[in-house]
């Protein structure tokens, strides 16, 4: 029988796709309070404890990537076909990702202060809820209309 790989201990990175990283990356900076720990007209990258936010630009990561060192990236992100309509200009016309995505707080007293914090900048808040297990999470829309959460322990056994 053969090894078993050691056990994953987290998630590393969560990627969203954007319509424009500077854009992305001035919501993301006042909404976090944060410097990005890197930044390029095709990605931006905010440390948050030991995973990262990476933002992509929409359309330039669909195809593979070989490191100069050697190595190569896959593509991914929205296949080709519907990145126009992800970029288009007309809001009649766009089509959304809505990725979704959450930050972790510790106490539902930690979400109530970033309900406030949002609400102070702006940020359109999309929903709120009380969790079984005694969790609390608020939601978020981006400028891309990504959906981002705010949540604290307990929302699952696990967290």
């Amino acid at each position: 029988m053969a090894a078993q790989p050691p056990p994953i201990s987290h998630i590393l990175e969560t990627c969203l796709y954007v319509r424009d990283v500077g854009a992305s990356v001035d919501f993301y900076k006042s909404v976090l309070n944060s410097a990005p720990f890197m930044q390029s007209p095709r990605m931006a990258g905010f440390s948050l404890g030991s995973t990262t936010l990476l933002l992509f630009q929409l359309g330039v990561t669909s195809k593979g990537f070989v490191a100069p060192k050697g190595g190569t990236i896959p593509g991914h992100g929205p296949s080709e076909s519907i990145i126009s309509s992800l970029l288009s200009d007309n809001p009649g016309d766009r089509t959304h990702l809505k990725q979704h995505f959450c930050f972790a707080v510790g106490s539902p007293a930690d979400v109530t202060q970033w309900d406030a914090h949002l609400q102070k900048l702006g940020v359109p808040v999309t929903g709120r809820i009380d969790w079984d297990l005694g969790g609390k999470s608020i939601y978020f829309a981006d400028p891309d209309g990504h959906v981002g959460e705010v949540g604290s322990r307990g929302i699952w056994k696990h967290y």
